[in-house]
């Protein structure tokens, strides 16, 4: 009993409230589905630190390309064409010491899904945050947010 109240102590102390959300900015509206996908990135609007650019992409990667059921496998069916249009790390430090209350971090990552003749079919926006948490929760957690719901419109869109 002791092992499960530390175990469920650490879990509460290294975990995030966090939040998500998906906006459909132009919904797709033709019926071609698709095996095969690119990803690249496109300059964001806002401005965010290698770090996180590089943690967005190896993220983008594995929820497209990878896992036991991969959406995608690499290749020129369809591009997806991300980019950050909002990024507020915010304070983990800010998040901890005010239980939430301040410090929270927000991403909007736009993602546009282009044909093979180069037209946008479809464009959303994944948004995540961390509000909190009792070790003040990771901005990771909410690009990890935004990005899981722009996958899951991917599978649901165009598989």
């Amino acid at each position: 009993m002791k092992k499960f109240a530390f175990a469920m102590g650490l879990a509460l102390m290294t975990s995030a409230c966090a939040s998500s959300l998906l906006s459909v900015e132009q919904p797709y509206t033709g019926d071609a589905r698709y095996q095969t996908a690119n990803l690249q990135y496109d300059e964001s609007a806002v401005p965010v630190d290698q770090d996180n650019l590089e943690y967005t992409a190896e993220k983008m990667e594995n929820a497209l390309f990878d896992g036991d059921s991969p959406i995608f496998s690499r290749g020129d069916g369809i591009t997806i064409r991300y980019r950050y249009v909002g990024f507020n790390e915010g304070s983990r430090v800010g998040r901890w010491l005010t239980g939430g209350i301040g410090g929270q971090s927000k991403v909007l990552l736009e993602v546009d899904f282009v044909d093979q003749s180069g037209d946008v079919v479809a464009r959303v926006r994944g948004e995540g945050g961390v509000g909190g948490g009792l070790a003040g929760g990771s901005n990771k957690t909410g690009i990890d947010k935004a990005i899981a719901e722009v996958a899951e419109y991917a599978a649901r869109t165009f598989r």
